[in-house]
């Protein structure tokens, strides 16, 4: 029983006799030349109970620390601590990998197929918990994540989970690379605005430095959203792709962008997107799209469109809402800016048409008309758009009043307001066709 007592002993004592800092250098370069960026080491200990394993804390990977880790336990396999080549299950706490890191992780992957290189150390699986993305300008949950290695570091398999459970990932290898799929269940995509994704499933394939979307499917506010993209990151970071959108219901969302002006109603659009920039956190601010869409059966709320038009003063009308049976236009998106063309709504009581243009700012600029059906005809009123999104300001132009004002004063009130209003609308367009238009 001492002896025992001895050995069990020893075996707390021994880790502490052991100088680590010997081997820490050789064990930095041996990962250091795995992964071909640079490693540091804070410090790391051996332990003999309950098990043989190395316990490594205060990683960082890369020029800028572009993937930290808190801790890391390393177990060896028993058998190959007698070998030349040792194998090694690692257990990984609270890792933080950046965009930074993508590009090296990427040429980790991709050397599954350079079978000519030997290393005296492989890893048979990862166990990672509280995994935390840094991606720019997204918010993503902390993971959980296993991978499993075949015999000479190639990719088995890899599964990755969200600590909410909304967000699952399974990784597979294929002859070219590797298949991912992404499925969402009641997933709140982390942008600024959080938009609520009800089922979703995303199918990717990884090859070298290019990530392929071949297939997204987003069911969400009684709507479906489908598309594909690429994602090229060999020279400079390359995005492109297509988007669909059916039947998307537009109060929730776009009344979280904001709870006073917002628009409802069923939107149908499709286009195209497209970004170049030489890091990832700048793809954003490079986005070049282009969309068509349709709203049906909708409503404008916080605007009345009629009222607007029929004050015919210089002032914001604001509350009440503008009903529609059809609203058309395309959306050219340029970096943070954005641009409305070719608005067109229609509903029985008016029609309206106008540009808008809003800077990264969010402050509005732009132009329309209005034309109100009454007893007497038409009323077609010219529109400015100022003010922002949190506080759009929409108010007949000056023509529209000199108008309506030197109509009334000739013809009495109604009918002379109406055909006022009309040559004040003319005359607004024949300045804008001469590239005078005014505000």
């Amino acid at each position: 029983m001492a002896g025992l007592i001895g050995i069990f002993v020893l075996l707390l004592v021994l880790p502490f006799l052991i100088p680590t800092e010997k081997y820490l250098a050789e064990f930095e370069r041996e990962v250091a030349a795995l992964l071909g960026v640079p490693v540091d080491i804070e410090n790391a200990h051996i332990y003999f109970i309950p098990s043989p394993r190395l316990s490594v804390e205060g990683i960082a990977i890369g020029q800028s620390q572009d993937i930290t880790v808190q801790s890391v336990t390393v177990i060896p396999s028993l058998w190959s601590l007698f070998s030349s080549s040792r194998t090694f299950a690692l257990n990984v706490h609270q890792p933080v990998i950046k965009d930074t890191a993508m590009p090296f992780v990427s040429k980790l992957m991709a050397s599954k197929s350079n079978t000519s290189t030997h290393s005296s150390i492989e890893i048979s699986q990862v166990d990672v918990d509280g995994l935390t993305l840094i991606w720019p300008s997204v918010k993503l949950p902390m993971f959980d994540l296993q991978v499993v290695f075949s015999k000479g570091m190639q990719l088995s398999t890899a599964e990755a989970k969200s600590e909410d459970g909304q967000l699952e990932m399974n990784i597979q290898p294929n002859e070219a690379g590797y298949s991912i799929v992404v499925n969402m269940d009641d997933w709140l995509i982390p942008l600024s605005h959080p938009w609520q994704v009800n089922q979703g499933r995303v199918d990717m394939a990884l090859v070298n430095q290019t990530l392929d979307v071949s297939s997204m499917s987003l069911q969400m506010y009684g709507g479906t959203i489908n598309g594909h993209a690429k994602l090229d990151w060999q020279k400079n970071w390359q995005l492109n792709g297509k988007i669909e959108i059916k039947d998307l219901s537009l109060a929730a969302p776009t009344k979280m962008m904001n709870p006073n002006t917002y628009l409802g109603g069923s939107l149908l659009s499709k286009g195209k997107f497209s970004a170049n920039a030489k890091n990832a956190d700048q793809l954003l601010n490079q986005l070049s799209a282009d969309f068509v869409f349709t709203v049906n059966q909708g409503v404008l709320y916080g605007l009345d469109l009629v009222k607007v038009a029929s004050l015919l003063v210089k002032q914001s009308a604001k509350g009440g809402q503008t009903q529609f049976d059809t609203f058309t236009g395309e959306l050219a998106v340029s970096g943070k800016r954005y641009h409305l063309k070719r608005m067109q709504v229609s509903s029985g009581l008016i029609s309206a048409k106008g540009d808008v243009q809003i800077n990264e700012q969010d402050k509005l600029d732009g132009a329309g008309e209005v034309e109100i059906k009454r007893s007497v005809g038409l009323v077609s009123v010219p529109l400015i758009v100022a003010g922002t999104l949190d506080k759009p300001l929409v108010y007949p132009s000056k023509a529209a009043l000199a108008g309506a004002a030197v109509g009334t004063a000739i013809l009495g009130p109604g009918l002379g307001t109406s055909l006022g209003s009309k040559a004040g609308s003319a005359v607004s367009g024949l300045k804008d066709l001469f590239g005078g238009g005014e505000k």
